[in-house]
C-alpha cells in the first residue's frame, strides 16, 4: 500500500512538472518518441490555432 502510495505521488510529482516544462518551454518541448517517426503530425498540429491551419 505505502509502495503503491509513493509510485502515485512521484507519477502526479512528474506530471506537475511536465506540465510546468510545456507552460514555459512550448508544447513540442516534451514530446513522446513516437511523435518523431515519419508522418507523425503532433509537432505540426501544436503550431498551428486549434489544431487546424489559420
Amino acid at each position: 500500500e505505502q509502495a503503491e502510495r509513493q509510485a502515485l505521488e512521484q507519477e502526479k510529482q512528474m506530471q506537475k512538472t511536465i506540465i510546468g516544462i510545456k507552460k514555459r518551454f512550448g508544447k513540442n518541448a516534451i514530446l513522446k518518441g513516437m511523435n518523431f517517426q515519419e508522418g507523425a503530425t503532433a509537432r505540426e498540429r501544436n503550431e498551428q490555432v486549434g489544431g487546424h491551419k489559420a
